[in-house]
């Protein structure tokens, strides 16, 4: 008998839920790199300003991911009011719930540390503090989709590593573009030396290459993993949603082909890392273009990881599919039958 493949359109009905996973994750990665860069700024002064324009960055994108979270729920001041209407914790929504709730106001109080000239021990020291934090925070996008128990493409396994790699990813670039954008004031406002794109610009790319070539692995086992899921898991002996296969058909040869295959895999991830070539060799020979192909870099490396939160909720339509038919009791029958 052939499986029923059960499909529910739900999850592919707005922007919210996926743009919400986006931010979330872009937030985790913005923040990570302000923080680092300041540590690092502590013996290389020109990573400094990169720190203080990401920091103000994750404040920005924690705001778009709070607007997402909160126009998606159906009563907002739920979610607003989590410890007393949230009491399943068993769930990860509940779980995640907490972990915005504590996370956010470290990323808030990192940028107003930078924005008033504290001290710089104690801004290192918030921001060490919130890195855990953050990490939980990218990690349980991923954890609030897998849980669900039913939906094959949704991988425990995978999904929330997936979700941290494109988060440090996107965040990465983020960072970069914003440094970017913000250099002529950068200039004016502070030593010349401190502000210097290129030194800065050359260890973004180096890391950005690393977390792409880190994002590409972790999606080829993924799909490898989804190819070899087995069908037909015996009664009793659950290890993942059936219906692997199904899923990996669904999203490189399906619907979702042209975005997984263009949208994440070439704009997101292969179209960067040529177009690091590109920067570096004008790195040598012409100076000026090196910081528009990098820009152009870090836009693609975002839309990218936007598409892939896409690509990853409407793939949750697809269901685990069921090897037996539906009981027919409750259906009643037909006049005259």
């Amino acid at each position: 008998m052939e499986p029923i493949v059960l499909w529910q359109t739900k999850w592919s009905h707005g922007p919210y839920v996926p743009m919400y996973l986006f931010f979330g994750g872009l937030t985790t990665g913005v923040f990570i790199t302000a923080v680092l860069a300041d540590l690092v700024g502590i013996g290389a002064r020109r990573f400094r300003p990169l720190s203080r324009v990401g920091a103000y960055c994750a404040v920005l994108t924690l705001a778009l991911a709070g607007f997402f979270l909160t126009v998606h729920l159906g009563k907002p001041e739920r979610g607003l009011a989590f410890p007393v209407f949230f009491t399943n914790y068993n769930s990860w929504m509940t779980r995640g719930g907490w972990v915005v709730g504590a996370a956010s106001p470290l990323v808030v109080l990192y940028a107003a540390l930078w924005f008033f000239g504290a001290r710089a021990w104690l801004r290192r020291l918030v921001g060490v503090i919130g890195i855990p934090f953050l990490i939980l925070l990218a990690v349980y996008t991923g954890l609030l989709l897998s849980h669900a128990g039913f939906v094959p493409l949704w991988s425990k396994k995978f999904l929330p590593v997936i979700f941290l790699n494109s988060g440090l990813t996107t965040g990465l670039a983020a960072a970069g573009l914003v440094f970017l954008l913000a250099w002529p004031w950068l200039r004016r406002a502070n030593d010349h030396r401190l502000a210097d794109p290129y030194g800065t610009l050359f260890w973004v790319s180096l890391a950005v290459v690393a977390a792409i070539l880190l994002e590409l692995y972790e999606l080829k086992n993924f799909m490898a993993h989804l190819q070899a899921t087995d069908q037909r898991v015996p009664t009793g002996h659950y290890v993942a949603p059936k219906g692997g296969r199904l899923a990996y058909e669904y999203v490189t040869q399906g619907a979702l082909a042209p975005w997984f295959w263009k949208g994440i895999i070439g704009l997101g991830l292969l179209v960067p890392l040529g177009l690091t070539v590109v920067e570096w060799v004008l790195r040598l020979v012409l100076r000026p273009w090196e910081r528009a192909v990098a820009a152009v870099k870090f836009a693609s490396i975002l839309v990218g990881g936007a598409i892939l939160r896409f690509v990853i909720v409407w793939g949750g339509n697809l269901k685990a599919p069921l090897d037996f038919p539906p009981s027919k009791w409750p259906i009643p029958p037909l006049a005259g039958g």
